[in-house]
Order: structure tokens, then sequence, then C-alpha cells
């Protein structure tokens, strides 16, 4: 019997369902940080990759039941951040059995009155080559160091359901590009930021040989539309992490993770990846490094103050 953390068995009110896939239900905000929430930020990434892995198990469309059990897990992580949790629902489960797949995201508005937002996203969902949850983990993570700075642009965190696997009939990722870009329109959407999962293991234990220098543990992927954007996410990062990552461009047909689904609207992606295990004591320096990138691209291209405060003068 799979076996459901705590943060997952939330309230019964907790899921309103709502009807139609454009349709999303939102959750109030929280707390700043739940009781049982590790202090050091290389625990919260185990304590994240072990409720998903360990307690509750294979997740897919399959098993209905248990992306149920990791959706709540993740908004109750985010709800205890402070975040307001919105849940989207994607194709496959049934709401009526109480078996839905959603999506699980968080706003964070910028300061300017625009759409002009950045997408950055992780797949919670499981395929049978890989199944530890740590795109969400690391989701999580650079949401909960984002939370109270302030950024220029709007910022979507999405944890997408039905994306481990290619072949999957709905990917939460698709249903996210596609409603966001008719909402606030593709050309709003700046860039997607996808955090491909790590490998769980100790580097001891790692099936493929440890990275010998940091400079080859992280890896960018883009197209060729995406290759300004990539830019703008390689400069912040570079200067947190003190190596530049290589970054390889891709047609848009040859991508297979989340943002294959962005890309195919024109919008500008990049894919980051990190060979380092979990485990590994670099994986902090990483969470921090991709924390400063999302923070300075969702600064990029600042309104001119002045212009603000001429606007602010004509006001009456």
């Amino acid at each position: 019997m799979t076996r459901i953390h705590k943060h997952a068995a939330l309230t019964a009110g907790f899921l309103l369902l709502a009807s139609g896939l454009s349709s999303c239900t939102l959750l109030p905000a929280s707390s700043s940080g739940g009781p049982d929430t590790p202090r050091s930020l290389g625990a919260r990434m185990e304590k994240h990759t072990e409720v998903l892995q360990k307690d509750i198990g294979p997740r897919n469309a399959r098993q209905p039941k248990s992306m149920e059990a990791a959706a709540k897990y993740i908004a109750g992580s985010f709800s205890d951040m402070g975040y307001a949790v919105t849940l989207q629902p994607v194709s496959g489960g049934d709401a009526k059995k109480g078996t839905a797949i959603y999506n699980v995201l968080v706003y964070k508005p910028g300061l300017y009155s625009n759409n002009q937002s950045i997408v950055v996203g992780a797949n919670y969902d499981s395929s049978e080559r890989l199944n530890n949850g740590s795109g969400a983990a690391l989701l999580l993570e650079t949401a909960r160091g984002l939370k109270d700075i302030p950024t220029n642009h709007n910022i979507y965190f999405v944890a997408y359901a039905n994306g481990a696997e290619p072949a999957s009939a709905s990917s939460g990722a698709s249903v996210h590009a596609k409603t966001l870009s008719g909402s606030i329109g593709a050309a709003n959407i700046l860039g997607m930021i996808n955090l491909e999962p790590q490998e769980l293991a100790a580097a001891a234990e790692q099936k493929q040989p440890e990275p010998e220098s940091p400079q080859e543990a992280v890896l960018f992927m883009t197209t060729l539309r995406g290759k300004e954007f990539a830019g703008q996410c390689a400069t912040p990062f570079t200067k947190s992490w003190e190596q530049a990552p290589p970054t390889f461009h891709r047609e848009p047909s040859a991508i297979a993770g989340n943002d294959r689904h962005y890309a195919a609207l024109g919008i500008p992606t990049v894919s980051c990846l990190c060979k380092y295990a979990i485990t590994d004591s670099h994986t902090e320096d990483y969470v921090h490094a991709l924390t400063d990138m999302i923070h300075q691209v969702a600064d990029n291209d600042v309104p001119k103050p002045e212009k603000n405060a001429a606007a602010d003068q004509k006001k009456p």
C-alpha cells in the first residue's frame, strides 16, 4: 500500500475541483514555513525526493491517486512558503472519484503591472527510468529562495503532471503553455526555464562517473530562437556557479522535455541539467546558482524610472 506523507494528507476541502482544462482552483497562502521543514537546503532537497520517491512512489496517469498525493505535497510545500497555490486540471484521472490530475503552480507578481512573465517548470510525475522527483525539488527550493525577493517581471513556478513520459497523451506543460499564451499572449512569455531531474544516488553509487569539474556538471539546452534567452540565463548563472555552462542548440522537434511545448509556440526556452547527484554537496551551489539566474532574468528589461515618474506626475 502506498504510504502518504502527512503533508499530503490535507483537509478534504483542500482540492476543490474545477471543470475544464483551462479552469483553475486557487488555494490560499499559508505560513512562511511548515513545522517539519528542515533548516538546511540540502536536507530539504533530500526530503522532497524521499517523499515523492519513497513515501508516494510511482506517479503517472495510470496511478492517479499517487499523482494527487504528490500534487497535495507540492501544493502544501508552496503554501508553507506563503504562496497562494493554483491547481490546473490536466486530462487523466477522474475528478468525480477524487482522483483528478493537476499541474501545481504559483504566481509571483512582478513590480510592474504588465503581462511580461518568466515560466520556471519541472515535472513531478515519474517514468520507469526516473522516479526521484528531484526536478520538483529544484522547483520548490528556487521558489523558496525567491519568495521575498522582488522582481520586475512576473514568475510562474509550475510543477507539471504527465511530463516524465514524452509520449504522454496529455502533457501538463502543453496545457499550461497553451493556456498561459492564450491568456497573456505568447509574446509576453519572455522565456521558459525547464529544470531537469538529477540523479538521486550518492556519487559512489552513480552509474555514470562523477563530473570532473563544475563546468562539466551543468548543461544548458536551447533552440535557435532561445539563443538570446539562454545567454541571458547563462550570464548570472556563470557568475554564481563560477563556471560557464556549455549550451547546446536543438531544433524544437528534437526537444523531449517540458520546454518543447513552449518552443512549439515560438517561446524562448532553456533546459538546465545538472549531472551531480542530488545528495552531492554541489547541489546546494546549483540551487543557489539557479535562484540567482531566475532572479536576474526576471529583472531584465527594466522600465526606466524617469518614464514611470513622469507618468505618475500626470495622474490626477
